[in-house]
């Protein structure tokens, strides 16, 4: 009879509606790529078509009062992507279509939003813009580098606050947790002893005259050796013109540290948005230039252009399935070193659930 009244109760609790308010969502795609890459003066050509898979479950809880909880699982490879073909495998003797990729937790943070302030702790995410790329990945930047082999998130802290009609915005993040107090008899050994590296990301957005800005800094504090970028810069995002939004970054970057490799470099971004016919058009071409600070090296130039159309096979309350041919051409050049061009042309088919 006791089993039977707590049966009860438990069913009670669900028909009413009585616990956190859980939600799902989340996006599969299927991505044939043709990917070309040539080396010009400086090596061969390859031309390779393969397949790409993903899936991604989007769960979050709200408690009640603007506490929350939240989480992303997913793949973690690049861009959440996964090949065909590739993966962990049953068994010693099993082929490789029987490969599957593992899942991970891509975001799980938790936290607080009213209409005033918000913050937030954990994996939490960090969505992608150019002045990511360059102050994480010099030497990539250009070719989408934090949201391949970042992922668009990292472990941290996150806190906000609206203030004078727009929004601030600060991250703390964790780079890595490898510093150690080495101390031998009560005395610290500095030689054997190593920090913690952190990253600052502040941003403050705002929109003025019907234009809204996003000015942003960066700046890395690295153990003794290691480097320690700082960088700025700023997001526009103009009105829409004939059904187009048009959008631009700018930002520069140097590293200077003591026993480090120093540089400068700077990216820029123009990007266009907006309806083209039955689908939406996407388009946006980056150009930058990593630059050593040395006498002997030749500065590295990198331009990225980005080409998709999407076009919506069905969509509901529920959902929708969409076709996306892209066309991707990244170069990298070297005044006599390097020569590099990569074009990807790909059809990507995805489905969105919620």
């Amino acid at each position: 009879m006791r089993k039977l009244f707590t049966t009860a109760i438990i069913l009670t609790i669900i028909v009413t509606g009585a616990y956190a308010d859980i939600t799902m969502s989340g996006d599969a795609r299927v991505r044939p790529r043709l990917d070309i890459i040539d080396l010009g003066s400086y090596g061969n050509r390859t031309d390779n078509i393969y397949y790409f898979y993903r899936a991604r479950l989007d769960i979050a809880a709200d408690i009640g009062d603007g506490y929350y909880f939240k989480t992303k699982l997913g793949y973690n490879g690049a861009a959440n992507f996964a090949k065909l073909g590739t993966g962990t495998l049953p068994t010693g003797i099993s082929l490789s279509s029987a490969g599957r990729s593992t899942v991970s937790f891509m975001e799980v943070y938790f936290g607080h939003q009213s209409e005033t302030y918000g913050w937030a702790a954990g994996i939490i995410p960090v969505p992608h813009n150019p002045l990511l790329d360059m102050h994480f990945y010099p030497g990539k930047m250009g070719n989408i580098p934090w949201l391949l082999y970042n992922n668009a998130s990292a472990s941290g802290f996150d806190f906000n606050y609206m203030l004078a009609g727009g929004k601030f915005d600060l991250k703390l993040l964790v780079d890595n947790n490898d510093g150690i107090k080495v101390s031998s008899e009560g005395d610290v050994i500095d030689s054997l002893s190593t920090t913690d590296q952190y990253s600052l990301d502040a941003s403050y957005s705002v929109s003025l005259g019907g234009i809204d800005v996003t000015p942003q800094f960066l700046m890395t504090i690295a153990d003794e050796g290691d480097p320690a970028p700082m960088t700025y810069g700023a997001g526009l995002a103009l009105p829409k013109v004939a059904g187009f939004g048009v959008s631009a970054y700018f930002g520069m970057t140097s590293q200077n540290a003591d026993d480090t490799d120093a540089y400068t470099g700077w990216i820029t971004r123009a990007k266009l948005v907006g309806k083209l016919g039955p689908g939406s058009l996407t388009a946006w071409y980056d150009i930058a230039a990593y630059t050593p600070d040395d006498d002997n090296l030749e500065p590295t130039n990198t331009s990225f252009m980005w080409i998709s159309y999407t076009y919506t096979l069905h969509k509901s309350d529920m959902g929708d399935v969409t076709l996306s041919p892209t066309y991707r051409l990244y170069t990298q050049k070297t005044e006599g070193s390097l020569d590099y061009a990569r074009t990807n042309i790909e059809l990507t088919t995805q489905i969105t659930f919620k």
